[in-house]
Formats: C-alpha cells, sequence, structure tokens
C-alpha cells in the first residue's frame, strides 16, 4: 500500500503542480524564451519533471545497491502449505491450472483498473472544459485534490483490510468506481453547461475511493496469490498488462468520443468493469483458498 501511494500520488497529485505552472506562465508576457529554450505553461511542467528524474537518477546512484540473493535450504512444506498447493495445481476446463487461471484473472483486473483511470486521465480535462466550462488549470485542482484524499485512502490500507477481504475491497472499489462513471452518463450537448458538483462527485468517487482501493486491492491479491514462488517474471508481466492498458484504454477513449460520443466511453468503461467484478465475485471462493 506504501509503494502503491507514492505512485498514486505521483500521477494524481502532481496536477496541482501543473495548474501552479500554468497560472503562473499564462499570462501574457510571463514566459521565457531563450533561442531554442522556451519556458511557458507548456514546457515547464516538461522541465520540471526532467530535473525531478535527474535528481532521483543521482540518488539511486550514490545511495540504492544491489542485493545479493541469499539461498536458504528448502525446508519442508507443511501440511496447510501443501494442501494450498495442491488446490492450485488443479487442471480447470480450459486446460491450466486454478493458480495460472487466477494469476490471469488478476493481470486482467490490472487492466480493467489502470485502463479506466487512463481514461479518465486522456479526457478528464477535455470534458470538464467541454462540458462543465472549467478551466484546465482547476479541472487539474479537482483531481489533484480528489488524488491527494485516495493518497490518505492507501495509507489506511492497513486498518481496511482488518474488516473486508481483498476480493470485497476489489468488488466494492470497481462498483464505486462504476458509480462515478455514471454519475456522468447524460451530460448536456450543444453547449449547455453542466453543474461542477457533478465533476466533484465523480472525480471522488473513482480517485478518491474507487480507483486506489480496487486496484490496490488486485496488486495484494496477486502477491498473495504468487506467495513464496519467484515473482521476477511474473511481476514483470503484471506490470506489461498494465502499461499496455494504459496506453490502448486512451486510443480507445480518444476514438469513441470522436466517432460517437463520450457517453460511449462510459458505457464501455461500465461494462469492462462491470464484467470484471462479476468474475471475481464468482471466482471469490477459489481465490480466497489460494491465499489461505
Amino acid at each position: 500500500a506504501w509503494l502503491t501511494a507514492v505512485q498514486y500520488a505521483g500521477f494524481t497529485v502532481t496536477p496541482f503542480i501543473g495548474a501552479a505552472f500554468y497560472k503562473l506562465f499564462s499570462q501574457e508576457g510571463s514566459g521565457i524564451q531563450a533561442g531554442i529554450f522556451v519556458l511557458n505553461e507548456f514546457t515547464a511542467p516538461a522541465y520540471f519533471m526532467s530535473l525531478i528524474c535527474i535528481l532521483l537518477l543521482i540518488v539511486i546512484s550514490i545511495f540504492f545497491q544491489n542485493r545479493k540473493r541469499i539461498r536458504k535450504d528448502k525446508k519442508r512444506k507443511s501440511s496447510r502449505q501443501q494442501s494450498v498447493d495442491d488446490f492450485a495445481n488443479k487442471t480447470t476446463s480450459v486446460g491450466i491450472t486454478l493458480y495460472d487461471a487466477c494469476i490471469l484473472g488478476c493481470m486482467l483486473l490490472n487492466v480493467a483498473t489502470k485502463g479506466s483511470i487512463a481514461s479518465f486521465e486522456t479526457l478528464g480535462i477535455a470534458f470538464a472544459e467541454s462540458h462543465f466550462d472549467m478551466y484546465s488549470s482547476t479541472a487539474g485542482s479537482v483531481v489533484g485534490s480528489c488524488g491527494t484524499v485516495g493518497v490518505i485512502a492507501l495509507l489506511s490500507m492497513g486498518k481496511l483490510a482488518k474488516v473486508l477481504t481483498d476480493v470485497q475491497m476489489i468488488v466494492g472499489g470497481m462498483m464505486v468506481m462504476v458509480i462515478g462513471i455514471l454519475s456522468l452518463m447524460g451530460l448536456p450537448d450543444g453547449g449547455e453547461i453542466s453543474p461542477s458538483w457533478r465533476y466533484w462527485i465523480a472525480m471522488f468517487l473513482i480517485y478518491s475511493v474507487g480507483y486506489p482501493i480496487g486496484h490496490t486491492a488486485v496488486i495484494g491479491l496477486f502477491s498473495k496469490i504468487v506467495g513464496r514462488r519467484p515473482q521476477g517474471t511474473l511481476l514483470g508481466w503484471f506490470a506489461s498488462a498494465g502499461s499496455a492498458a494504459r496506453m490502448v484504454f486512451p486510443v480507445m477513449s480518444g476514438y469513441v468520443t470522436h466517432v460517437a460520443s463520450i457517453d460511449g466511453v462510459f458505457i464501455i468503461l461500465c461494462v469492462v468493469l462491470g464484467i470484471s467484478m462479476c468474475f471475481t465475485f464468482l471466482a471469490r471462493d477459489t481465490l480466497e483458498n489460494l491465499i489461505r
């Protein structure tokens, strides 16, 4: 949860910085240009993030060292662990083991959650300007505020995990995301402006509650299923699935919005999250047996 909180803060709270740069440099005559160097409301965030990346590379090169694997003598499995392994190695009707099926399922859940949030990262500012008459800096501040609350929710995952199971948090988080998306359905076209409270509520449900809790629970469930097995390759595939979703879903969202309407994007996201919730709920007994 701590690692996810830091990552989530990076792409939800930093819009505050972008909004501040926009407000600072958007005024006429406030930019700086010297040859090929241009500093304005569009380039300032890029220069800022480049500086942060350079500083982080320096810190990593100075203070971080490679860990050496220490091989320990293999211990005999307990009867409980042996029963879990026997259950995980059962073959499903499609010819793969329950363990492989659950790993694949977690990757698809990762695609559903990360793809949905990526669509809002792509279109959130655009439809805030077109349907709610918000400045981009104001919309960025809304997302940043809701993201800050989401970071607090992530830091409280330990207490939440004592009350709810991973499956319950996944289903609940996705359900809250669906409610947030549905609250944006039916936005009027033709220049009519919607009340800004609808945008606030949707962003709060998605960025503050639904995504941070649901996606973090997916990561936790994946890690528990893998257990003590070698995780390097599987973590790589898990991360790659999320990265692919962050590329494919924004392209899909832009295309659907162009040829149809933004309601079409919302319907697709609700269907994806709805199917994910159903499969997670139906497989809850199998998932919980693998992480006993």
